[in-house]
């Protein structure tokens, strides 16, 4: 399945993620340090060097439309599937619905 994410132009850590024609949400970036680095190695060594990547790590907050979280994943391919599988739940438990017909001719 095919999927587009935009940027948001305000927010730099948010993209919209769209999919035929319709916003299914938006993902939040969020970086976390990472909790099993050994400080005290690099306090008795100055000389070592942690890179970005081996300290920290990008998380990824999916909320699905109408504002509900679907909790925090480990790459983007993770949230957007978790705001497609809130969106089709939703789909599913619709019980009490009205249907509108749009341009249609009776003939």
């Amino acid at each position: 399945m095919n999927y587009k994410l935009k940027k948001d132009e305000y927010l730099s850590s948010k993209r919209h993620v769209w999919k035929s024609g319709a916003c299914l949400g938006y993902i939040l970036s969020e970086l976390k340090e990472k909790h099993d680095i050994d400080w005290s190695k690099y306090r008795k060594d100055k000389t070592l060097k942690m890179s970005v990547r081996d300290r920290l790590v990008t998380k990824y907050n999916a909320i699905s439309y109408p504002d509900i979280s679907c909790g925090q994943h480990s790459s983007l391919e993770e949230a957007v599937l978790a705001i497609q599988n809130k969106q089709q739940n939703i789909f599913d438990n619709l019980k009490n619905y009205d249907i509108i017909t749009i341009g249609g001719s009776d003939v």
